[in-house]
């Protein structure tokens, strides 16, 4: 019985933890946007240009750890972690989510595309970190392994 039920545990976190962690996807919920900016070791993000108003969800699951304004030339901005992953959106319009509010990659809008901070143009700047954002020790790795996929996922880079 006590190895039932030990399995039984196992099978559960599988199958809340995995498609949690790997189930990343596009962020901007409009097949019609695009890349404008890669990442490089000068901009360590991808800047996703789409109209303004346009809704931005996380690349996953997660809470929000972050949801309002920062003067980092991001604007308004909402960061959502996934285990020791950070996933951050720069540049909204409007925020829509709040800290401490569990998210679900590809459905919960988070905000909307804007042009905040030091942007020139509406666009979501989005960037991956390996722990929480602008922490010691913390670094930002290139998102597109996070986004390559998924709903809204433009046919171009499909």
């Amino acid at each position: 019985m006590r190895k039932l039920s030990l399995a039984a545990s196992v099978a559960l976190v599988a199958a809340i933890v995995i498609p949690s962690t790997a189930s990343a996807a596009w962020p901007v919920a409009t097949r019609s946007s695009y890349v404008s900016t890669w990442y490089s070791s000068r901009h360590p993000a991808i800047d996703i240009a789409a109209p303004s108003g346009t809704h931005v969800v996380p690349i996953g699951n997660g809470t929000v750890v972050f949801a309002g304004y920062k003067a980092n030339c991001g604007g308004y901005q909402v960061w959502v972690r996934n285990h020791d992953v950070y996933s951050a959106y720069y540049h909204l319009s409007r925020i829509l989510a709040h800290t401490g509010q569990v998210v679900t990659g590809q459905t919960t809008v988070i905000g909307l595309v804007g042009r905040t901070g030091c942007a020139t143009g509406p666009h979501t700047h989005v960037e991956v970190w390996t722990h929480s954002p602008w922490a010691y020790g913390s670094h930002r790795v290139n998102p597109w392994g996070y986004i390559d996929k998924g709903w809204y996922l433009p046919a171009r880079y499909a």
